[in-house]
């Protein structure tokens, strides 16, 4: 049985798809909490790069985008507000925490959304027919 996790995630700007990812992790997860700040990390990589994309083509330039997440405690280790050794992620470090510093520096914010609102929960997990209207709906894929 292969326990690597799924991550995924879905950006939209100005209520529109632009960007959205599904892949199965390269490395076997520790905990749920590793789990989701990898999927984090790679999101904001992504949104870095739509960044740098649209200040290059004038779009835009001065947003803030906002990540969302139903994992508290990645958040919390993204934020720092939780010590590192406690989650046992200091391997983590140097390849995962490029989302700690573009938080320090306020390039993005991350906020936490219930699981009941995670509109990219689609992309990583079997989910009920309702829950993939409601998710097509908010990413205006109908």
């Amino acid at each position: 049985m292969n326990r690597k996790s799924t991550s995924g995630y879905a950006i939209t700007l100005n209520g529109n798809l632009i960007s959205s990812q599904t892949k199965k992790q390269s490395t076997v997860s520790h905990s749920t909490t590793e789990a989701e700040y990898k999927s984090l990390s790679d999101m904001t990589k992504e949104v870095e790069w739509l960044m740098k994309l649209m200040k290059e083509t004038g779009i835009n330039d001065n947003l803030t985008p906002q990540l969302l997440s139903n994992k508290k405690g990645a958040i919390d280790l993204a934020q720092s507000k939780t010590d590192h050794n406690g989650f046992k992620t200091k391997h983590m470090d140097i390849k995962y925490h490029c989302i700690f510093h573009l938080l320090k520096k306020s390039i993005i914010k991350l906020n936490y959304v219930s699981t009941h609102l995670m509109a990219a929960d689609f992309l990583t997990k079997e989910v009920g027919k309702r829950i993939v209207l409601c998710s097509r709906s908010y990413l205006n894929l109908e």
